[in-house]
């Protein structure tokens, strides 16, 4: 059984962080034990530090200025199998977890990546001006995690996208869930 750490940063959630706590602390509940969920923030404050307390997770202050360097301090906290960087453009549902589990477990993929809906015609404009796609929630198995050297600490936004590529590029098998 894989240990999960769901890791959310609350300088890209903004607004969204207390639904998304809401909904991951009820998928945590259905694999109680195996999943701990890590909030990191610039400072700390008492909202930040209850709210995440409140849903299960644990707040921790990260000052680095980019998301490659705060995602990289932060899974170097925890011990978990498969480290899961949460986006906030994906809706996660209290099943989700579940199916992370039978992937990694299973069906043994070395990430996942949760993209979010996008109309066709997004799709298509984005392909035609060569556009990347906004980045969903990315799964991914520490051993491949640590081989790759994580996230590049000089990224922000666009940290996700760059570590998946470098995954694709050292042939790690990577699933495209659509949510």
């Amino acid at each position: 059984m894989n240990a999960y750490s769901i890791i959310i940063d609350t300088r890209l959630m903004g607004a969204q962080l207390p639904r998304c706590l809401a909904t991951l602390s009820e998928a945590v509940k259905r694999h109680p034990s195996r999943v701990d969920i890590q909030v990191i923030g610039g400072e700390e404050t008492a909202r930040l530090t209850t709210l995440s307390r409140r849903f299960g997770g644990r707040f921790t202050v990260s000052n680095h200025g980019t998301v490659g360097a705060r995602s990289n301090a932060v899974a170097r906290l925890t011990s978990a199998d498969i480290l899961i960087f949460i986006s906030p453009l994906g809706r996660q549902h209290s099943s989700w977890l579940g199916k992370v589990d039978d992937l990694f477990e299973h069906q043994q993929w070395d990430a996942v990546v949760f993209q979010p809906h996008s109309p066709v015609l997004m799709t298509t404009l984005r392909r035609l001006w060569n556009i990347a796609t906004p980045p969903g929630t990315l799964c991914v198995a520490r051993q491949w995690f640590e081989r790759i050297g994580g996230f590049d600490a000089g990224l922000d936004t666009n940290a996700h996208e760059d570590l998946v590529e470098r995954l694709r590029a050292c042939h790690a098998r990577i699933m495209e869930v659509p949510l």
